[in-house]
């Protein structure tokens, strides 16, 4: 399989380190999707196996899958090349043993159908994540791997939003209950997700130290005044809107009104 970008496009030699090294956000930031990411083929087996199709398990496997694990490898690099010091494969496998615990059958929507929508809310968050990275980073390296990764994830949205509007016409799936799932894995994906993650990063940052989850509280409070000009809230709530199929009308009068509670959320 030939994935859109490989490691070997990336200028690792015009890395600027100086810009990324001292700024905590982006040690956390950069290192926890690294784990999230190289964790991929935990779950792409349960979720072929759970959706069905031959169309989506052939693309889960051979398109999906190489193109998050390569997402993982190249933040990987990205991480070693900067923090040196710090023991990747050890954090990651920290990570991995208490994340697989998630990574069940039991952990997805009981409908096919509706698990193609859920996966649409979580490449909705990894989308306009690393949007807001691009944006906030320094380093054109980084700013550069931000951009590539943020296409892959909004052309992920677009495949499992179209195995989900291929799977709805045969089932009374209705507005709210498309709602509802995405809403449900967007915080699934902000609470659990996130936590473990920087949990297993902020360890690796702090082998002496005990782990608390005050420290997961303070980096949150951090983050929202960097998402107040980062993250880009009209895109995600248009991505949001879409598996609803709302009439063109109502779509246009709800995006900005979502966007400034999007907003105020975030305050």
């Amino acid at each position: 399989m030939q994935t859109q970008w490989t490691l070997d496009d990336i200028d690792w030699r015009a890395i600027a380190a100086d810009r990324t090294r001292a700024d905590p956000f982006l040690y956390y930031l950069v290192t926890a999707a690294s784990f999230v990411e190289s964790g991929a083929d935990l779950y792409t087996s349960t979720l072929a196996d759970h959706v069905r199709d031959p169309v989506a398990q052939r693309w889960l496997q051979h398109s999906w899958q190489p193109e998050e694990l390569q997402h993982g490898q190249a933040l990987r690099k990205y991480a070693e090349l900067v923090w040196p010091e710090l023991d990747w494969s050890r954090g990651f496998a920290d990570f991995l043993a208490e994340y697989s615990l998630l990574c069940t059958p039991q952990a997805l929507n009981p409908s096919p159908v509706l698990e193609m929508a859920a996966r649409c809310a979580v490449e909705i968050g990894t989308s306009t994540l690393y949007t807001a990275l691009h944006r906030y980073a320094q380093d054109p390296v980084l700013r550069d791997l931000a951009a590539r990764i943020r296409q892959d994830e909004v052309r992920h949205y677009d495949h499992f939003r179209h195995f989900f509007e291929a799977g709805r016409g045969a089932q009374a799936i209705g507005r709210l209950d498309v709602l509802r799932t995405l809403l449900a894995r967007l915080g699934e994906a902000e609470g659990q997700d996130a936590f473990i993650a920087f949990k297993h990063a902020w360890i690796l940052r702090h082998p002496v130290g005990a782990f608390r989850d005050e420290a997961f509280d303070s980096f949150i409070a951090r983050l929202r005044p960097v998402m107040r000009s980062c993250y880009p809230y009209r895109m995600a709530v248009k991505m949001l809107l879409r598996p609803l199929r709302l009439n063109p009308r109502l779509n246009d009068l709800s995006v900005p009104l979502l966007q400034r509670w999007a907003q105020w959320r975030m305050f």
